[in-house]
């Protein structure tokens, strides 16, 4: 419900930020961070692209929505499964935010519209952002992805839905649910 007047950012996305930052200061590549309302597409081509969030990014929603998980466009807030569509993940709403679950998509994909490499680290809420921010700037995690996909995605896209508990506001380990490569 916040427009794009309201540069409210949580602590969850600023470490977030901050993670994606130190890795690619360290590659050698000078980041630029841009809001996802006042982007033209014209501006996400010929280059790499990392998308942070989920329902608050309008550029991770257009980007995900053909790959297999993505974000459910008009039916509540939740993760789906093109090729399962039984399966779902979402938030408990019964409980309180600061106590449930999240849920992320991670995908790095090579996307015809920006021609160019996208890496999208999106939750359902700011807990599940700063799970897939920390699993993809962390080498132990990359090292349990490649264990369960049993592939080497370096040229590959490659997308997963990850899990994590919150308990207190507070993000715990991602949990890899589902993984699919191309």
């Amino acid at each position: 419900g916040k427009d794009v007047s309201y540069p409210f950012v949580s602590m969850q996305i600023a470490s977030s930020i901050a993670q994606i930052s130190r890795v690619l200061d360290h590659s050698g590549v000078t980041p630029q961070l841009v809001s996802s309302a006042t982007t033209p597409l014209s501006d996400l081509r010929d280059h790499s692209i990392a998308l942070l969030g989920g329902y608050n990014n309008q550029w991770t929603l257009r980007l995900l929505d053909p790959l297999r998980f993505r974000f459910a466009p008009d039916h509540g807030e939740f993760i789906m499964d093109r090729s399962n569509p039984q399966a779902k993940w979402e938030r408990d709403h019964s409980i309180p935010y600061s106590s449930a679950d999240d849920y992320a998509v991670v995908a790095r994909f090579r996307d015809p519209a920006t021609d160019g490499w996208v890496v999208a680290m999106a939750g359902l809420g700011r807990n599940g952002t700063e799970a897939a921010a920390i699993f993809v700037t962390n080498p132990h995690y990359l090292q349990l992805l490649r264990e369960q996909t049993g592939k080497s995605f370096s040229n590959r896209n490659i997308e997963f839905v990850l899990k994590v508990n919150v308990v207190d506001g507070k993000t715990g380990a991602p949990i890899i649910l589902a993984t699919h490569t191309w």
